[in-house]
């Protein structure tokens, strides 16, 4: 592998890695609070291992239900508690059905609502290969190998 990640933590809903500066979380499921505070905890310990911004990929998987009022509040407030540490943020929706298409639209539309989006902080992906771009200018090292990694995990397909 190119980049050695840090103990791939995996529960029922998600799945966590840190792979070369770029933090990886898989949603299978939306989250429940427990979820989301040890995603934050997992988080924040990557962040003291390198006492530097990292960059964020989230994905959710194409099966993952779309998560209600109180699960997307969580997940902002993960975000926004978080923003300081974290220099990019990618936003990775699965899938290629109308209804994943429709997901990503207001996904789109509530980054921007809640002041999240930003072209220069946070982006909004069908594909994670699209990402690699972004971590190589970013981060100066091959991002098609930190996506390769990040896929033989099954943190993104």
């Amino acid at each position: 592998m190119f980049a050695t990640a840090s103990a791939v933590a995996t529960a029922p809903n998600f799945k966590t890695a840190l792979i070369h500066k770029v933090f990886f979380i898989r949603w299978e499921q939306p989250p429940s609070p427990q979820d989301l505070y040890a995603v934050d905890k997992r988080f924040r310990e990557a962040y003291e291992a390198h006492r530097q911004q990292m960059c964020v990929v989230v994905t959710t998987g194409a099966k993952a239900r779309v998560p209600n009022g109180e699960q997307r509040k969580g997940l902002f407030k993960l975000l926004e508690d978080n923003r300081k540490y974290i220099c990019e943020l990618h936003l990775v929706m699965e899938g290629n059905e109308l209804q994943h298409n429709l997901q990503r639209i207001i996904a789109s539309a509530q980054l921007i609502v809640t002041r999240i989006y930003d072209n220069n902080y946070a982006r909004l992906h069908k594909d994670a290969n699209d990402i690699a771009p972004f971590l190589t200018s970013r981060l100066k090292v091959d991002g098609n190998r930190i996506i390769n990694d990040a896929r033989l995990l099954g943190l993104v397909i």
